[in-house]
């Protein structure tokens, strides 16, 4: 991500509100130093579903790589209306992806040591929630984040990108072309879940429940959201 702009710091411990809010609680810094880019500063939400979405996606093939199985999608992108007056603009609900279990201190330890370079913090829930799960967030430059929620039996990703910018109009969701499976998986092996909900933009250009090699490049078809 562009770091070379700049901007008034917001400290990860004021977004903890925001933590609270979407995930249900706040969860412990790794990394108390990170900050935020004001929204005026942001990448457009255009540039974000380009470049960034695919590349969040990705983090989820090594918790599936370690454990030897397989990657399922359980959960399709889609965009959201956030913000208002001059901060108003879109965020993306990045693919949910359900991987085999392993130990909390081994997935700990195998996302920090993938960190991706635009990761500026690692947040981690040491203690179990009600549903039997805990956390493991990657968050943004901008307050986005990646989450990895363990459970015994599986652990799911999932992306929330922050609130971002567009030129485009502002009450339209559905005009923005989001990447199909095998773009944000591009190469991977994948399974889509006979439960992903077809509600959800996009509609998946793969059969659901099939086993699917894409293959690297793959072109899809445009995808309206209509």
């Amino acid at each position: 991500m562009n770091m070379t702009k700049k901007w008034t710091p917001v400290r990860v411990g004021a977004w903890c509100v925001v933590v609270v809010a979407v995930l249900g609680g706040c969860h412990a810094a790794k990394s108390r130093d990170a900050e935020f880019v004001p929204f005026p500063e942001r990448v457009s939400i255009e540039e974000y579903i380009s470049r960034q979405l695919p590349e969040i996606s990705s983090v989820a093939v090594p918790v599936a790589a370690e454990t030897g199985g397989e990657l399922t999608v359980m959960g399709l992108p889609y965009v959201q209306v956030c913000g208002s007056g001059d901060t108003q603009g879109y965020r993306v609900v990045g693919y949910t992806t359900v991987a085999p279990s392993m130990s909390f201190e081994r997935l700990e330890k195998l996302v920090t040591e993938n960190k991706p370079d635009w990761a500026v913090a690692v947040q981690v829930d040491k203690q179990i929630d009600r549903d039997a799960t805990r956390g493991i967030q990657l968050i943004d430059n901008y307050g986005g984040l990646v989450e990895f929620k363990f459970s015994e039996d599986s652990i799911a990703v999932r992306s929330r990108s922050a609130c971002l910018p567009t030129n485009k109009p502002l009450d339209d969701p559905g005009q923005f072309v989001l990447p199909s499976v095998e773009e944000a998986f591009s190469g991977v092996h994948v399974t889509v879940s006979d439960n992903t909900n077809p509600d959800l933009h996009p509609v998946p250009t793969l059969t659901p429940g099939a086993n699917v090699t894409p293959q690297s490049g793959a072109q899809s078809g445009a995808q309206s959201g209509e």
